[in-house]
């Protein structure tokens, strides 16, 4: 079966698979922890956004 995040995504392009496993990855994360930071959600600092 399917993850949600992935099925709802299938149809993004961001140029590249991994940015395309990485956004899915970052959706589920933040949607498991819908109250906490982009870095806290996905417990890893390649998560953060560059700023």
């Amino acid at each position: 079966m399917e993850k949600w995040a992935a099925s709802e995504l299938k149809q993004a392009d961001l140029g590249d698979a991994r940015r395309n496993k990485r956004l899915v990855r970052i959706v589920e994360d933040l949607a498991a922890q819908p109250s906490s930071s982009v870095p806290q959600a996905c417990g890893n600092i390649q998560a953060k956004p560059r700023a």
